[in-house]
């Protein structure tokens, strides 16, 4: 077998997450069905991350298994002709067969992006979420910096989450103003208008994340933000026993992005 990893983007826009599901739209499936229109023999493929509905990926890398070679430049140029709109593949190249890319990243980061307007017009809420009410910022920056850190996230994962353990370290956690033309200008995928100069952004990178945990603090510091929570109330979650039930909905998933995945240098080669 021969063993090769993709790095793709894409916008999730109306798929069930990355990872196939019988009859139901994935960016796996997708990505498999254009790989078989130009490899022949058995290929399989393997994301580092499932990501979520409607969750989007500036970079996504995807081992793929195959029974033939692969030449990677004709591959990268053939399969973006067969994709959806939506997924682009940015490059390809040779990896080890031990290489697993779920469980050998030393890190993910994932940012969320949002706007604190009164109204948002359907172009700028595809890729950027939106929270309506005034925002502290600052008491949200107090809670932010708290993040960091081995913490136990039992109380801002998905209630039916069925894990091992919820403890993740938490390397950055950054609430930040900025430009969203910075991030995606570089992108044809993420398209925004031209007028959307400001928002702001969740940067946040570990170890691993659990189901919804992202979206589930972006809701709780939205909490903080407009008062319904207090910094300290938001600390006693973070520090304190598990709740039975959320005090708030989750965050919609069209804000949140998987931004980068960083391996040892050596893992995927």
């Amino acid at each position: 077998m021969h063993y090769y990893k993709a790095t793709i983007q894409y916008d999730g826009t109306g798929y069930a997450g990355f990872q196939w599901q019988k009859d139901i739209p994935s960016i796996q499936n997708d990505f498999n069905l254009a790989i078989q229109k130009i490899i022949e023999g058995k290929v399989t493929t393997m994301g580092a991350s499932r990501t979520d509905t409607g969750v989007h990926a500036m970079e996504q890398l995807v081992k793929i298994t195959s029974q033939n070679t692969i030449d990677c430049t004709t591959f990268t140029n053939s399969i973006n002709q067969l994709l959806p709109a939506q997924i682009r593949c940015l490059n390809v190249m040779p990896c080890s067969g031990n290489f697993k890319p779920a469980s050998d990243p030393l890190s993910k980061e994932y940012r969320y992006y949002f706007t604190n307007k009164r109204n948002v017009t359907l172009e700028e809420r595809r890729f950027i979420s939106n929270f309506s009410l005034p925002l502290n910022v600052d008491s949200m920056i107090i809670c932010v910096r708290e993040i960091l850190g081995t913490q136990n996230f039992q109380n801002f994962c998905y209630a039916g989450s069925n894990v091992k353990s919820t403890i993740r370290e938490i390397t950055v956690c950054e609430l930040t103003e900025i430009n969203p033309h910075s991030v995606f200008s570089d992108s044809e995928l993420f398209l925004l208008p031209t007028e959307l100069i400001h928002c702001y952004q969740l940067k946040i990178e570990g170890n691993g994340f659990l189901k919804q945990m992202i979206r589930h603090i972006m809701s709780a510091l939205w909490m903080v933000g407009s008062g319904k929570l207090t910094p300290k109330e938001f600390l006693h979650l973070l520090h304190g026993p598990k709740k039975e039930k959320r005090i708030w909905k989750v965050a919609a998933p069209n804000g949140l992005f998987l931004h980068e995945i960083k391996y040892n240098e050596v893992s995927p080669s």
